[in-house]
């Protein structure tokens, strides 16, 4: 694993694949040490889900730009050493460096450099498990609904504001009468050890103008994804340069 401490001019990926290493190993890191107050910031979540996020793009990157070396496989036109490597996506070559949806770089690399090449594959590096993983695949839709170029999880506000909505932790409810929601909230079982937040806000008369409560595992089955996948990517990424770049 020379790559681990060498410098990036040496490495054969651009370095895409050792930066992807930062970004994973600092999203577990905030995942497992919570900094202080974090049950009561808002958005705590978003900048791990954002970690991750990048850290599939950079891995996907790295092995694209590996696989056209290693395998000999020029981009189109484009040499396979080339230093400006591109990617084929819906009917044209473009700059790999500006792509940023990390499904057409999956489909990609899946469909144009995994599964074409699996026998070249095993035969330049037999001790690597190159197949597809289906369960992988199955993932992306649930990540890319959200956040396919990489702005979802960076920003407050994208261009869909109706999915905005759904990551921000602080959400509207209707409380009709302050009475009425506080023997509500006293009716409702709540965990003994950890509670949540609920703010209104009151007119003169004690009306309830607005009201937001304080919601937990928000996009769930998206921030399991993420970590899944970029686990998945660690793993290719190392079994890579292991089996196909010599360690390098």
């Amino acid at each position: 694993m020379q790559y681990l401490m060498t410098g990036i001019e040496l490495h054969p990926d651009k370095g895409f694949g050792i930066t992807a290493d930062a970004y994973y190993k600092s999203a577990e890191h905030l995942q497992a040490n919570h900094f202080e107050h974090y049950d009561s910031t808002q958005q705590a979540e978003l900048p791990q889900n954002f970690l991750y996020r990048h850290t599939i793009e950079l891995y996907l990157k790295s092995l694209i730009i590996i696989f056209h070396r290693k395998l000999k496989i020029n981009y189109g036109t484009v040499p396979f050493d080339s230093e400006e490597p591109e990617i084929y996506t819906d009917g044209v070559w473009l700059k790999l460096y500006s792509c940023h949806f990390i499904d057409k770089l999956y489909e990609y690399w899946l469909n144009k450099l995994l599964l074409p090449n699996i026998n070249l594959l095993n035969e330049k590096a037999p001790k690597g498990d190159w197949q597809e993983t289906k369960k992988i695949t199955d993932l992306f839709p649930i990540i890319c609904k959200y956040d396919q170029d990489s702005s979802y999880f960076r920003y407050p506000i994208t261009k869909n504001s109706s999915l905005d909505n759904k990551k921000y932790t602080m959400q509207k409810f209707k409380a009709d009468t302050l009475r009425g929601f506080i023997k509500e909230i006293q009716e409702q079982k709540t965990s003994p050890t950890k509670g949540t937040f609920t703010m209104l806000l009151i007119d003169d008369d004690d009306n309830i103008v607005e009201a937001f409560k304080q919601v937990e595992n928000i996009l769930s089955d998206v921030r399991d994804a993420l970590k899944e996948v970029a686990f998945y990517f660690h793993c290719i990424h190392i079994m890579t340069r292991i089996t196909l770049c010599g360690g390098m």
